[in-house]
């Protein structure tokens, strides 16, 4: 070392010395701006990822953007309004009176005791003297909604009878599932649940201005105010935000029950400060979305968008500007997938839910009314209904065949046309099949539904540009054959299987050895 050193001149070392200065400084310079750079990615952030807009950003969505929705997601049809009430058509569109729904067509189908049916139409035989039989407030309906009508009577006197004979016949089956297999699966929603959002109890006069700041914050401009608020969603837990103008013809007209400051059948009327939606979307744990319908449930991600919406609305609130939540767990005043197709969230598809380009129906959204002047965005077209038309899985998969195989867009009602389930066969399937709640094997199904792979993103980028559909096809042909799922009557009783197979941390037998009395009061 000695000999090697004394070796070197003064000259020679200042050399090495400055070069290495030089050198160490310009890897230093490259390794800071690369550094700097990478910490700009959200990827650089472990645990809040999709706080920084991370998911948003797995989709380019701005060569679709359009200036419109397609009508493939749904078409303005004339329909009869003899019986509409003032502010009740917008646009060509009927602001349905909740009142209407299955759930209040079909009340009490569930229950052992026929005698306990409080029907639209009599259960026993459809009466001689056809609708004019019926109350006023369904007579009225079914004139209006002829196609409704044949629906309902082919539910009725067709698919009731028998599906009521398969439920009450799998009731042990179902227990036994749930007690055991099932258990962790069932047993893990206490959790998700435990800390709900709070609900809106007074009407927009006095709720939307509640708590408002004295003071407001004057953006510099309604593209400033759309880039905060969007950070704010973000920053809340958002995986996808679009703002739009409010589209009155979306809001209902009325309520089924006494909520959010309402009356029963008292008119939602449009206030002057419901100027802009907030649409937020917060995806269902993945694996476990994945084994619907009978491992996975939505109550996580129904409680983690409420929470986003709640918190935009304290945000705003405390800028000085009104506002009001419609999410999962906060009730709705309006109906959400028209929302997010007009938010540039994704298309209207078959299972008549709004399907997006990144993560398909793993979708469990919230719109923030406010009077917040903000830009907004437009909605986007990814050819979707182009692969649907041909892709027909969600409809096969479906436990209950609840979803239309229609090529075309088959249901008129409200004054649109468009893929629409039938939601009391459908919901029919959440009560058959047993896990936690609802069914979503649709979801689960969907070929867009998929984790965010870099195979998975080459496949969406080129199928929202595959105008001959030789590359859905492709895709279709890997789907059926490289990803293998359950289907049907796999799904019901008595097999109670996933879609896929569920997550190893939902398997019970993995975890739990057995049950003893719990010693209350002991420890």
């Amino acid at each position: 070392m000695a000999q090697f050193h004394n070796s070197i001149s003064r000259r020679d070392f200042m050399k090495s010395v400055m070069f290495g200065v030089g050198g160490t400084a310009a890897a230093a310079g490259v390794a800071y701006a690369w550094g700097m750079q990478d910490g700009t990615s959200p990827l650089s952030f472990p645990g809040h990822q999709n706080r920084r807009g991370f998911e948003y950003e797995v989709f380019d969505r701005t060569p679709f953007e359009v200036d419109e929705v397609p009508e493939t997601s749904w078409k303005v049809t004339a329909q009869n309004t003899t019986y509409m009430r003032p502010n009740q058509v917008v646009n060509g569109i009927h602001r349905p009176d909740l009142r209407w729904i299955y759930n209040s067509r079909f009340k009490n189908r569930h229950d052992p005791d026929v005698n306990k049916f409080d029907f639209a139409i009599p259960y026993s035989a459809w009466p001689s003297n056809g609708v004019q039989s019926l109350a006023p407030f369904w007579r009225e309906y079914y004139e209006m909604y002829p196609d409704m009508l044949e629906r309902d009577k082919k539910y009725i006197y067709d698919w009731l009878p028998g599906f009521r004979e398969r439920y009450f016949k799998t009731t042990e089956m179902r227990d036994n599932f749930n007690a055991q297999e099932g258990y962790i699966a069932n047993k893990i929603v206490s959790g998700d649940s435990a800390l709900a959002p709070s609900s809106i109890t007074t009407k927009p006069e006095t709720f939307d201005w509640q708590g408002v700041s004295t003071t407001r914050a004057v953006f510099e401009s309604p593209e400033k105010a759309a880039e905060n608020i969007k950070w704010a969603a973000y920053h809340f837990g958002a995986q996808y935000v679009g703002i739009i103008p409010v589209h009155p013809e979306f809001v209902w007209y009325n309520h089924q029950s006494a909520t959010r400051g309402f009356a029963v059948g008292e008119e939602i009327k449009i206030q002057p400060w419901w100027n802009y939606g907030i649409f937020v979307n917060a995806p269902m744990e993945w694996d476990s979305m994945m084994a619907d319908p009978n491992y996975g449930q939505s109550n996580q991600g129904y409680n983690i968008v409420s929470t986003i919406a709640q918190q935009i609305v304290g945000y705003l609130k405390a800028l000085g500007y009104p506002a009001r939540w419609n999410s999962p767990n906060g009730g709705y005043d309006l109906t959400i997938p028209p929302h997010g197709a007009l938010a540039g969230y994704g298309s209207i598809g078959r299972t008549s839910n709004c399907m997006s380009p990144d993560v398909g129906g793993n979708c469990r959204p919230a719109v923030v009314f406010t009077s917040l002047p903000m830009a907004t965005d437009k909605p986007i077209d990814f050819n979707l209904y182009a692969f649907c038309k041909r892709c027909m899985i969600c409809a096969e998969n479906c436990p209950t065949q609840a979803i239309s195989y229609s090529p075309e867009p088959d249901r008129v009602e409200y004054g649109m046309k468009r893929y629409a389930t039938d939601f009391a066969v459908c919901n029919d399937g959440w009560a058959y099949g047993a896990g936690p709640t609802g069914c979503r094997a649709c979801v689960a199904a969907c070929p867009w539904t998929r984790r965010n792979t870099w195979s998975h993103r080459m496949m969406r980028n080129i199928l929202a540009r595959d105008s001959t559909g030789l590359v859905s096809n492709v895709a279709l042909w890997a789907e059926r054959n490289m990803y293998p799922k359950n289907m049907l009557d796999d799904l019901n009783p008595p097999l109670f299987k996933g879609v896929f197979d569920p997550p190893e941390y939902l398997k019970t037998a993995n975890f739990i050895s057995g049950f003893t009395p719990t010693p209350m009061g002991v420890k």
